[in-house]
């Protein structure tokens, strides 16, 4: 069967309709649905259609798959993120050394590098560390 542009544009906006918003994958199912289409030899573009349907595993299948999508894009962001923290907590512990150095041989600033590491880990490295938790949370249930 030879799809024309009004199929084509019935497919993408039924995507579009049950759940796949990224347009990266919504084209890639597009194509594999129209590839599998053009190869039959039926003339009746409703059957082809959900049989196409079936065999890709349908709108669930579909959904699914834009859902792994998200996450694996969202997983990047929290390497990053996590990176960050790992950075900045190492900042933290240096700050925290530097600090017993310092009130070991009873130098000045003792207290100053004390405090810097204390003002990291509240104002940088637990917030972070919420915001992470929160967005796996959203993650988990979306």
């Amino acid at each position: 069967m030879i799809l024309s542009e009004k199929h084509i544009a019935f497919i993408e906006n039924s995507l579009t309709l049950y759940g796949v918003e990224d347009s990266a994958l919504r084209e890639d199912l597009v194509d594999h649905i129209c590839t599998y289409m053009e190869q039959e030899d039926s003339s009746d573009f409703n059957a082809l259609y959900q049989k196409a349907l079936q065999k890709f595993g349908g709108y669930a299948s579909f959904q699914k798959l834009q859902l792994e999508t998200n996450y694996q894009k969202f997983a990047k962001q929290i390497i990053a993120i996590n990176k960050v923290k790992f950075s900045i907590g190492f900042m933290v512990i240096l700050l925290l050394v530097m600090s017993l150095v310092f009130q070991m041989m009873a130098w000045p600033y003792a207290n100053a590098w004390l405090l810097g590491a204390i003002a990291l880990s509240v104002l940088v490295i637990l917030p972070i560390h919420f915001y992470v938790k929160y967005k796996l949370s959203v993650h988990k249930f979306s």
